[in-house]
């Protein structure tokens, strides 16, 4: 009997042994990940700083937390100049490397919506804006914020919550006549407005480069709306903000990931009083752990005013969420296992993940491929401070995506 414990416990040491030999046989020097983001283009006042976001967390990450199971993580990072033919050509040239990344993430919602069939039929997975057309129907494309039409829900359910007079409250919807603008006029938001109690009374366009639009501040404001409501960012918030000024209109603005600082230091006092909608704690909230966390790293690193957006921020929340995924695939299924099934697989567990102190809230499901909170900020003085904690958004997904 002790001669067969002895057998049967060398032959468990082995296995373990032979386990552990093949978990680490192919194991990576380097493992890369893709991101494609308009750097120099109209968006780059806003997603330009992803770039130094991501350098800056995947630092983090492979100092302080050994990369994935002490592979270090290299970003690989394009700029497409806010051209989605450019994107698409730099997409070819990421996923024709060998070996692919993991990841190839898209901060354009043009470009992703182009490619969304692309990450399936070439097995990638990829985080993209929060639009219908860049995740339906269901496939790798993953979001790193809810729907654009979810947040500006929340916003007007939130602001509805808190109204004191007896008649609805009323908005001016003036946006971007882009796929990313108008990702927020869809059927299951003006049902929602409707169905709250809340008052759409005009939608106007303008186009990306326009800078004149008196002639849609005009409409609008023969309506009379308590807000405006824009899907648009730098340039196409400044435009709107300069007509209401001219016009001697003062009306608030409500905008959502198009806004932030990167926006907002485009000129502060223009946007004083206004509101943004995001997913993510602020720069202003000095004493907040995770963004001290962040601070630390942006001073090291000599990050100027010109790089606080909303995006280095979501820079350093994706490579928070990429860095877990991974290190639990590999965990799981070892370094053979790094593919896009079992990485859907790993993001599609995650239920309330708040990286770094709770920069953010994550939650992810093989129905639901993005998040599902908010917060309403407001620019005080230049700074964007929160009026709520996380809030849970509707669902407002498509109905044939359900």
């Amino acid at each position: 009997m002790k001669r067969l414990s002895i057998t049967l416990l060398l032959a468990a040491l082995l296995m373990a042994l032979g386990t552990q030999l093949a978990w680490c046989a192919d194991k990576p020097e380097y493992i890369e990940i893709g991101l494609i983001g308009d750097f120099s283009g109209p968006y780059a006042p806003v997603v330009g700083p992803t770039r130094p976001g991501t350098l800056d967390a995947w630092q983090y990450l492979n100092d302080h937390e050994g990369g994935i199971q002490g592979v270090p993580v290299k970003p690989i990072l394009k700029d497409m100049a806010g051209k989605v033919d450019v994107g698409q050509s730099q997409y070819n040239e990421l996923v024709n490397m060998k070996p692919k990344p993991l990841f190839i993430d898209i901060y354009i919602t043009p470009l992703a919506a182009a490619l969304r069939q692309r990450f399936v039929e070439d097995n990638v997975v990829s985080f993209v804006p929060g639009a219908v057309e860049s995740l339906y129907p269901l496939g790798n494309s993953y979001s790193y914020y809810c729907l654009y039409p979810e947040a500006l829900a929340a916003t007007l359910k939130w602001i509805k919550d808190n109204w004191k007079e007896k008649r609805n409250p009323k908005f001016g919807i003036i946006t971007w006549d882009t796929g990313y603008g108008r990702a927020i006029l869809t059927d299951e938001f003006f049902a929602y407005a409707k169905k709250i109690g809340v008052d759409i009374v005009d939608t106007q366009m303008f186009g990306i480069r326009d800078v004149d639009l008196s002639t849609q501040l005009m409409k609008l404001r023969e309506k009379q709306p308590d807000y405006l409501i824009t899907n648009s960012t730098a340039s196409g918030p400044l435009a709107i903000k300069k007509g209401c000024r001219e016009m001697g209109w003062n009306i608030p603005l409500i905008n959502l990931a198009g806004g932030g600082w990167g926006t907002v230091n485009l000129d502060p006092p223009l946007f004083e009083g206004d509101l943004n909608a995001l997913h993510v704690k602020s720069f202003d909230e000095v004493d907040d752990p995770s963004i001290k966390t962040v601070m630390k790293y942006f001073n090291e690193n000599k990050r100027t005013q010109k790089d606080k957006s909303l995006f280095y921020l979501i820079a350093w929340q994706m490579a928070l969420l990429e860095h877990k995924i991974l290190n639990e695939v590999v965990k799981e299924h070892g370094w053979d296992g790094l593919n896009a099934a079992n990485i859907k697989k790993a993001i599609n567990k995650l239920h309330d993940y708040e990286p770094l102190n709770g920069i953010t809230k994550m939650t992810f499901s093989d129905k639901r491929p993005m998040p599902s909170v908010i917060r309403v900020y407001k620019v005080t003085s230049g700074k964007l401070l929160p009026l709520t904690g996380f809030l849970e958004v509707p669902d407002l997904a498509p109905a044939q995506t359900k």
